[in-house]
């Protein structure tokens, strides 16, 4: 599997059998509203390592927005499909995977009867992974992979454990 550095991922778990508080880490990002008319609701400015990249967030039409860029719910399954896939790599990595090429595609189908106040069904009828590989290994490793993968990624623990949500209003 290429770009994954597994040997700094194993010194990077062996700093953490040492060291456990090197694995918790904090993440934050800021979105702020637009109070342009005719541009996108939202943005946020992603800094990372080496670098920041802007993102701009806009609702659809039918949620008030005017379709000017991905949604949030897009963000949300970049999110999940870019965590899931990278988990997935790192497994097939670990694994010793021929994979030529790799990607994920997300799937959710929403219920919007709960975020536009009409009734408290739920939102998500669940998230799909259709994971696409190029191989000639076995297929059934890659289903070990998978499964190993779904234990692993912090983005399936978040989709299936109840995440403590804390909403606070501070004033500039």
């Amino acid at each position: 599997m290429k770009n994954v550095n597994l040997k700094r991922l194993k010194d990077f778990v062996a700093e953490g059998v040492s060291n456990p508080e090197l694995l918790r880490k904090n993440v934050s990002v800021e979105v702020k509203w637009n109070m342009n008319d005719g541009e996108s609701q939202m943005c946020s400015v992603v800094v990372y390592p080496l670098g920041k990249k802007e993102l701009d967030i806009d609702q659809v039409d039918f949620l008030g927005g005017g379709g000017r860029s991905p949604n949030p719910i897009q963000y949300c399954l970049v999110g999940l499909a870019s965590c899931f896939l990278s988990t997935f790599a790192i497994v097939c990595k670990e694994l010793n995977l021929n994979v030529k090429s790799l990607s994920v595609i997300a799937k959710n189908r929403m219920n919007l009867s709960l975020p536009l106040g009409l009734d408290n069904e739920k939102v998500s009828e669940g998230v799909e992974f259709e994971i696409i590989v190029d191989s000639d290994d076995e297929k059934e490793r890659f289903e070990q992979a998978k499964n190993i993968a779904i234990s692993r990624c912090p983005a399936v623990w978040c989709m299936q454990n109840s995440v403590p949500v804390d909403a606070r209003i501070s004033f500039t």
